[in-house]
């Protein structure tokens, strides 16, 4: 085998190595920035790239409505509580069709060793729609074991969840669900958790 002369493979070895990089972080566009980038695909008749960039505004819409719909959750005295961050379509900057999956936001509540709520809202959840038949039809909710509550214009089923839970099953205009699992606490207890007032300030944040 023949081996490099000495004043060559010194040369080779005086060489730096490459330096290491990173690429950097995608940095999602403000709600403006990307209506602006959409228009401007548009009058291009880029439309692919209007399609991605009217995606990445309904995302950070997402994001603030979320933060909206946490602020919108009841508070009961004695309480702890922690929200989920999902790892779905509406938390990832890199997904598609957000006004399609819509948007779910959680919430677990605690007290003491055995009492709970969870909450779970899903806004604009293509689901509800095979929900709504079950709340148009009372007589269905009656042989499922469950009651209708209603909250003004929405109508809720109550059922109950396991030897001493409760399931308190909301919808909104057809397109929107909030869903209310208990244990340890009494239907009473947890209708005022889940009262008209925060029914209300749901409904201000996920829109008819």
């Amino acid at each position: 085998m023949r081996q490099l002369p000495v004043v060559l493979l010194l040369a080779l070895l005086a060489v730096p190595a490459a330096a290491q990089k990173r690429a950097a972080a995608v940095k999602e566009p403000t709600f403006p920035e990307a209506l602006e980038l959409a228009k401007k695909a548009f009058d291009g008749k880029e439309y692919g790239s209007a399609v991605s960039a009217l995606q990445a505004a309904i995302r950070e819409l997402q994001k603030l409505q979320r933060t909206a719909i946490l602020a919108a959750m009841p508070k009961p005295a004695g309480f702890t509580f922690k929200d989920e961050e999902r790892n779905d379509e509406a938390a990832n900057p890199f997904a598609g069709g957000m006004s399609v999956l819509g948007l779910t936001v959680d919430r677990h509540y605690t007290k003491g060793d055995d009492k709970h709520i969870d909450i779970e809202v899903m806004a604009n959840s293509p689901m509800v729609q095979m929900m709504a038949v079950m709340f148009s039809n009372p007589a269905l909710v009656k042989a499922d074991g469950g009651e209708i509550v209603e909250y003004g214009v929405h109508k809720a089923i109550l059922k109950k969840n396991g030897d001493n839970g409760n399931e308190l099953t909301i919808l909104m205009y057809d397109k929107h669900v909030i869903k209310a699992t208990s244990g340890g606490i009494t239907v009473e207890e947890l209708l005022a958790v889940i009262d008209q007032a925060m029914v209300d300030r749901m409904e201000k944040q996920l829109g008819k």
